[in-house]
């Protein structure tokens, strides 16, 4: 099986692009990620976080563990789908908890919707509150990602995190100085960041976009 660095070399040949021009794109020395190619060698968790940043058309979960997704990687069948936009469910927030994108039949569902840039997302759901604005205001719409084995969380990104004790929020993640915790950040700056401890997450999942109101 491929390692990260050995997927990274074939997404960068599937780009069509220089290894050294990738290198400079997610600020790295040059010759950082072509010597971890040649010698198999590990990349800190930081580089694999900023190439799915810069990148967001690579699939993370390929990324990490070799699954297929990524944009190149669909069938002919697939990619005429995803053209047109697959049916994504928008579901109620207290919904959250607990979904699975293959049984969202089984729960309320307030719409569905085809939406082509949202095509990797499992669901939508209406943001409540200004705790997020300036970012997301409330009705807004998120299209979300679920996330079923978090190897590591993206800093900086928002979420949907279902909560043992506060039930579900949308918020930005932080690194904490306790590892066994992660902070969670409002844009609005009239609400103070927080810390939660990671063994109170129940279900979490990444804010791919969202589709605002005026």
């Amino acid at each position: 099986m491929q390692s990260i660095v050995e997927r990274i070399g074939e997404f960068v040949a599937k780009k069509g692009i220089s290894m050294r021009s990738f290198e400079k794109s997610i600020g790295v020395s040059n010759g950082a990620i072509g010597n971890a190619i040649k010698k198999k060698a590990d990349i800190g968790s930081s580089v694999v976080s900023k190439i799915i940043e810069i990148y967001p058309e690579i699939n993370p979960n390929w990324l990490l563990t070799g699954s297929l997704g990524t944009t190149w990687q669909y069938t002919s069948k697939e990619t005429e789908d995803f053209s047109i936009g697959k049916e994504i469910p928008l579901i109620p927030i207290e919904a959250f908890a607990g979904y699975a994108p293959e049984q969202y039949q089984d729960i309320p569902v307030e719409d569905t919707y085809h939406i082509t840039e949202f095509n990797d997302a499992d669901f939508l759901i209406r943001v409540k509150g200004d705790s997020m604005t300036p970012r997301f205001n409330g009705g807004d719409i998120v299209a979300c990602k679920k996330i079923y084995e978090l190897l590591y969380f993206q800093w900086h990104r928002i979420y949907v995190i279902y909560t043992k004790s506060q039930g579900v929020m949308i918020k930005r993640v932080e690194q904490s100085e306790n590892a066994s915790c992660i902070k969670l950040v409002s844009d609005n700056p009239d609400y103070h960041p927080f810390e939660i401890p990671k063994d109170d997450i129940s279900d979490i999942a990444l804010v791919m976009g969202a589709i605002t109101l005026e």
